[in-house]
């Protein structure tokens, strides 16, 4: 019996060896991304066989290669790619494309010795890379002058107790390289950030809460170098969804009725670029107040002061904004609360006149929401995001239920501070199966199912 349980063990190893490759991808960088002509490009590839790429080391009979070719060739350049390492059950492998002047069309292939197979992956937006359907690299100009760019993340629906900083292409995903700062206190983190003559212009990047990536895609921009500064939209903290950002240009008309009160130097500051805080980081005759009859504000010396703010292109919709007569915060609103309107789908919007230290509540939203949830992942395997879309600010509780209805999780109860509100969720326990998000707010109630997969 001793024997024929040292064969029988022979020949399961041997039908592993010989097993095809299970998975490969992870190319990185992405398909569709600029590089800058003549910087050496470094690509990533992993592959995964069972029982292979498992243990320490290079895992016996794989090799990985690299195809490329520009858009005029017809024949593919075969590369050795070289090993790196293990990451996790996986082996890394790595090619690098030396200057390029001109665009590269590429995908990788692992191969396994033992039976000839090979296979192709994606990249890691989970896009397929083969001789079919290639990945490219576009070969750009570089910055032509030194760009200061402005990063803005709104950190009001979150918990903050530590730094808020930024990791992208640009510090190598680095998430201790670059801190944000909220020097006024509105919840909005900014950094400045130096690219130098000479850099990509193509950049991806997340914001980073005390340690935990943003659980949204890549955000992205492009360097504007026809300028020496740049400021980027604010946007909330994980939340991506373009119908929560403006797809154009948007000029708004402001206009308050000051006539009762003794104005020096008007101005209108808020929170969405190109408003600010003035009181805290200064105006500029963007946001100045004007009663001369020539910016919509009817006629000269009425004592109504106008502003036209243009908005551009993916701006948060959500606006709170705030007047002032003399340059500080002295409009008699309660603490903490500001005038408040949404940017709408026209290419402008004039707002109803607002009164100096009266509040309003305008809601100009095209179309009224109701009471819903997005989830992402789904199916999740640590932890899943609800992004819930309110009706209106409002109090709000969101709970997490088994199968058996049991409660398990309160992810939130209290008054929203925006009609967006992000919640994660991270199980304590390793229990995989299917659990329920439920969202009530008075007079709605919303359920999602979510598939927790460990």
């Amino acid at each position: 019996m001793k024997y024929v349980s040292i064969a029988l063990s022979l020949i399961l190893l041997s039908i592993s060896a010989y097993a095809t490759i299970g998975w490969c991808g992870q190319i990185w960088p992405n398909s569709a991304t600029d590089h800058p002509i003549g910087e050496d490009i470094t690509v990533y590839f992993q592959i995964w066989k069972d029982g292979v790429t498992n243990p320490t080391g290079r895992g016996d009979s794989i090799a990985a290669y690299f195809f490329w070719k520009t858009p005029d060739e017809t024949t593919w350049h075969q590369e050795d790619m070289s090993y790196l390492g293990d990451l996790g059950n996986n082996d890394e492998y790595s090619f690098v494309i030396s200057a390029p002047v001109d665009t590269i069309e590429f995908y990788c292939q692992a191969y396994d010795s033992t039976d000839a197979t090979t296979l192709t992956g994606t990249d890691q937006n989970d896009v397929e890379v083969n001789e079919t359907t290639p990945g490219i690299y576009y070969i750009v100009d570089v910055t032509s002058i030194d760009v200061t760019v402005t990063f803005q993340v709104d950190m009001s629906m979150q918990t903050v107790s530590d730094v808020i900083t930024v990791g992208g292409t640009f510090n190598e995903w680095n998430e201790n390289s670059d801190t944000l700062i909220d020097l006024d206190m509105d919840d909005i983190y900014t950094a400045d950030i130096l690219f130098p003559a000479g850099s990509n212009p193509s950049h991806e990047f997340k914001f980073i809460n005390s340690g935990t990536w943003e659980s949204v895609g890549n955000r992205s921009f492009e360097i504007d170098d026809s300028s020496p500064t740049q400021i980027l939209p604010v946007v909330y903290f994980n939340n991506e969804d373009p119908a929560d950002y403006t797809d154009m240009d948007i000029e708004v008309h402001f206009r308050v009725d000051m006539g009762s009160e003794t104005v020096t130097d008007p101005y209108i500051a808020g929170n969405i670029y190109p408003l600010a805080w003035g009181w805290d980081t200064g105006w500029n005759d963007t946001l100045r107040l004007y009663d001369d009859g020539a910016h919509d504000d009817f006629a000269s010396g009425d004592g109504i002061y106008g502003a036209e703010i243009l908005f551009p292109e993916g701006s948060y919709r959500n606006v709170d904004y705030k007047y002032t007569t003399d340059g500080t915060d002295n409009e008699p609103l309660p603490a903490f609360v500001n005038h408040i309107f949404s940017l709408g789908d026209m290419s402008e919007q004039i707002l109803p006149v607002d009164t100096f230290g009266v509040l309003t509540s305008i809601n100009e939203r095209s179309i009224p929401r109701n009471l819903d949830i997005n989830v992402a992942p789904n199916p999740f395997n640590s932890v899943v995001s609800l992004n819930i879309v309110l009706p209106e600010i409002c109090p709000v509780v969101a709970e997490i239920y088994d199968l058996r209805g049991r409660q398990i999780a309160t992810l939130f109860d209290g008054i929203a501070k925006s009609d967006i509100l992000n919640l994660n969720w991270t199980p304590d326990h390793n229990s995989s199966g299917i659990y329920f998000a439920r969202v009530a707010i008075s007079g709605q109630t919303r359920t999602a199912k979510l598939l927790f997969v460990k």
